[in-house]
């Protein structure tokens, strides 16, 4: 069992479906169905984590509404609340997501507390014991994505996964996570925001390795240049039913982490990633499925 510090948030997630494509110029949409569920890229990660049989440690804020509801659901997963701090006066982070028939998803989302005046202090706590065997670096604000993994240093594994951040951040935000972070996870969308800002060139010809989700489609390994060894890689991913793709993209990321934990090879633990991924995708919500046998 490996001791994983996941950095984000922790959200509850209204989840909307809709019986039509969902395009660019879409302005209205009615609903067919609307869902609350558990969220947050942090907690959805640690979800899966934990039932990967580690123990996970979110760092993340809630508000007033974390109710007992939440807090049982974080207990039954064997999820650490040692790093679930609460803010009073305020909602937790909320995510609001459209999926339409086609599974393409539109995103707004409200970051809720973010512990901006105490994080640094949290986090030095946090840090202050035994060393964890990797930290992730899942969406969050610039600042604290930065901050967390430059602590993360004593920590073997780093991986950042920036989500729906990545076309908000500048290349000054960028460039230090890149840094201190020796895998990247993203989607083919997030890395065009970074290659826009960065250059594609940079990011390929980067030290450590980057892998690239792209929704149904192959799974790009790019190994990096800092072992000189290993070559870009694709990796197939199959084609299951799907009921809901939100927190695919976190429960890839868990399997990935394990994997590796695990001794496995960088397109091997993406393989592994793309099953998690699959049962994920086979249920709603992000936190509903079976992670393990």
């Amino acid at each position: 069992m490996a001791r994983l510090l996941i950095c984000g948030t922790l959200a509850y997630d209204d989840i909307g479906y809709f019986d039509a494509p969902l395009h660019a110029g879409t302005r209205n949409v009615k609903l067919e169905s609307l869902h609350r569920d558990f969220g947050g890229c942090a907690m959805n990660i640690a979800y899966n984590l934990a039932g990967l049989g580690h123990l996970s440690v979110p760092f993340v804020y809630a508000g007033d509404d974390y109710s007992a509801g939440y807090a049982h659901h974080v207990a039954s997963h064997g999820i650490s609340e040692a790093g679930i701090y609460r803010v009073p006066g305020t909602p937790s982070a909320r995510g609001i997501v459209l999926t339409g028939a086609d599974g393409v998803q539109f995103t707004a989302f409200y970051p809720g507390p973010s512990g901006t005046e105490r994080w640094q202090r949290d986090l030095e706590e946090l840090h202050s014991g035994e060393p964890f065997d990797a930290v992730i670096i899942a969406p969050d604000l610039a600042g604290k994505m930065v901050g967390c993994a430059a602590r993360a240093r004593r920590s073997a594994l780093r991986i950042w996964c920036p989500g729906q951040y990545a076309e908000l951040l500048e290349r000054a935000e960028i460039e230090p996570v890149l840094e201190h972070c020796n895998l990247l996870v993203v989607n083919r969308h997030e890395w065009q925001a970074l290659a826009d800002r960065v250059g594609e060139s940079r990011l390929r010809q980067r030290a450590q390795p980057t892998v690239i989700t792209d929704g149904a489609g192959p799974v790009e390994v790019l190994p990096g240049t800092a072992t000189g060894t290993g070559r870009a890689a694709t990796v197939p991913v199959p084609a299951v039913a799907a009921t809901d793709p939100t927190g695919c993209g976190d429960a890839f990321v868990a399997a990935l982490a394990d994997a590796l934990l695990h001794g496995a090879e960088l397109p091997s633990a993406a393989a592994a990633g793309i099953r998690l991924a699959a049962r994920c995708l086979q249920c709603r919500g992000a936190q509903s499925h079976r992670v393990a046998d």
